[in-house]
């Protein structure tokens, strides 16, 4: 009797185990109250391993997203999860790969190692008020060795760039080059670092706090002579040059 009921007992763990891990994840999205800004698209596979033809996230539209979750972080409580997205090789293109770690039971701790985004320049300034107007392309590219997030920055080692800038002149796209940023924590606030060398001579400092909702930037810029003469003339709508021919800001 006591082996028929152990025999029946596992046939029902059994039963769960494979009712989960094969349980499809347009069955649990559809029902998941996802928040206003986000929206998916061509939902297939599984829970554990599966994909989107398109995940919209505040207006910003990713291709071909899939994702793989790994059964053993959840032992730890931690939902451990390795995503792939758009297409890195086409500037158009919102894209990234990599882990993304968070808690099973708090959603406000984030950690990533290795994990590589794309995001077209356009993308990013129809999103921000900007005190002029600017048509730029490019793309930014952040690349994350390690980040530690839990309502505030822990830990953060990784660099940002701006490929390819350019922006519209009146003689067509000027070409600025190339930006890089190296991205760390401080005081629990987020910093990104931009020095020269650079065809705007820029260096900053820009500080954001943990929830974005205040940031600040300090920094100098000195355009290079080879660039338009309509650079240097907008620059002048940050104030005049120093005696070594750097104009300082503070946004």
């Amino acid at each position: 009797m006591k082996a028929k009921i152990a025999w029946a007992i596992a046939s029902v763990l059994v039963f769960v185990f494979f009712l989960i891990i094969y349980l499809p994840a347009s069955q649990i999205t559809s029902r998941l109250a996802l928040p206003e800004e986000v929206s998916l698209y061509g939902v297939s596979g599984t829970l554990w391993e599966g994909s989107a033809q398109q995940v919209v996230v505040n207006g910003l539209p990713v291709d071909n997203v899939s994702w793989e979750i790994h059964p053993a972080a959840l032992l730890w409580g931690d939902i451990r999860v390795s995503l792939n997205g758009g297409n890195m090789r086409s500037p158009e293109a919102i894209s990234f790969s990599g882990p993304l770690t968070t808690g099973l039971f708090s959603q406000t701790r984030v950690s990533a190692e290795s994990f590589v985004a794309y995001i077209p320049v356009d993308r990013i300034l129809a999103q921000v008020s900007l005190p002029l107007p600017v048509n730029a392309a490019g793309r930014f590219k952040l690349s994350l060795q390690t980040l530690d997030y839990n309502g505030q920055c822990n830990e953060l080692n990784g660099q940002g760039s701006w490929l390819n800038a350019a922006v519209a002149g009146t003689q067509g796209p000027i070409d600025f080059g190339t930006y890089d940023a190296s991205l760390s924590c401080a005081d629990g606030n987020f910093i990104v670092n931009v020095e020269e060398p650079n065809k705007l001579g820029l260096s900053m400092q820009a500080q954001a706090d943990p929830q974005f909702s205040d940031i600040s930037v300090e920094g100098r810029f000195k355009p290079d002579n080879d660039l338009p003469k309509e650079v240097h003339q907008a620059a002048r709508f940050f104030g005049q040059p120093d005696s070594n021919g750097y104009t300082e800001f503070s946004l």
